[in-house]
Formats: C-alpha cells, sequence, structure tokens
C-alpha cells in the first residue's frame, strides 16, 4: 500500500485530484472510477463495467428496472419504446 498527498484543485464550482501516473498503473484505473464515501472517508477505485452514459442504457439496466414502481399509469398512459 503506498501513501501519497495531493491538493485538491479548483474546477468550476467542484474539485478536483490529479494522480500520478504511477499510481494511476499500480491501481489498474484508467478511465472510469467508483466513489465510495463511509464515516468520512473517500474511497476511489477502478469501476468495474462501464458507466451509464445514456437514458437506454438506464433503460435495459436490471438493477434500475427494479427500483422503479409499478403502477396503473406505467401499463395504461405510457409507452416504453
Amino acid at each position: 500500500m503506498r501513501t501519497t498527498m495531493a491538493r485538491l484543485r479548483r474546477i468550476g464550482n467542484s474539485r478536483g485530484i490529479l494522480f500520478p501516473k504511477s499510481i494511476l498503473e499500480e491501481s489498474g484505473i484508467t478511465d472510469s472510477v467508483k466513489i465510495t464515501v463511509k464515516n468520512k472517508v473517500i474511497m476511489i477505485s477502478k469501476a468495474e463495467g462501464k458507466p451509464k452514459k445514456t437514458w437506454a442504457d438506464f433503460k435495459t439496466s436490471k438493477k434500475e428496472k427494479a427500483d422503479f414502481v409499478s403502477n396503473k399509469f406505467d401499463k395504461t398512459d405510457w409507452t416504453w419504446e
């Protein structure tokens, strides 16, 4: 395990961190990350799969479908294409 210090940089109203190339190579992170916050600790790890970019991606995702509550409106007044 390696520890390093970094300074947050302003990016509009947000903040960002630049990671040294060696840390990214060691972690296997290429372009997508999973960010978890627990007990005031931010954990960044390599994302499994690709991030969803379009509504079509969400429509086909099983996890997101399970989150929706089906009701009468969904069956009679709405059509998914």
